[in-house]
């Protein structure tokens, strides 16, 4: 009798623990599409933009100011695809190139890059 009793208590508690987990399993969230979409475009810009400090970038030269400026200005005539900045930190002028995701984006374009600039190398800022 008591071992019958204990039986009909587990399956009662079983059936109300189911039960209570099979209606959260029900609730349903639809997705926000436009909010989505602003969200996912917000992000390719950032990355387009650079504003994750974790990528990696070419430089092409690091020295005086007047140097600087018409390096940059031979490198945009080049008309590759990657964006030159001008850069300063003190005492010196730089030129960066790119924003690159992995090692390897940035090694492919580090070989297009030497063709003109022998002393470009990679750097993670």
């Amino acid at each position: 009798m008591e071992y019958t009793k204990n039986i009909k208590s587990i399956l009662l508690f079983l059936s109300l623990f189911s039960t209570a987990f099979q209606g959260f399993a029900q609730s349903y969230k639809p997705v926000n599409k436009p909010k989505l979409d602003e969200l996912v475009s917000t992000k390719i810009a950032m990355d387009r933009s650079g504003d994750f400090k974790d990528r990696f970038t070419i430089q092409l030269f690091y020295g005086e100011r007047d140097k600087a400026i018409d390096i940059k200005q031979k490198y945009d005539a080049l008309d590759l695809p990657w964006k030159s900045e001008l850069k300063w930190e003190s005492p010196y002028h730089k030129i960066w190139v790119g924003t690159y995701r992995s090692r390897l984006e940035a090694d492919r374009a580090l070989l297009k890059i030497k063709e003109d600039y022998k002393d470009a190398f990679i750097l993670k800022p």
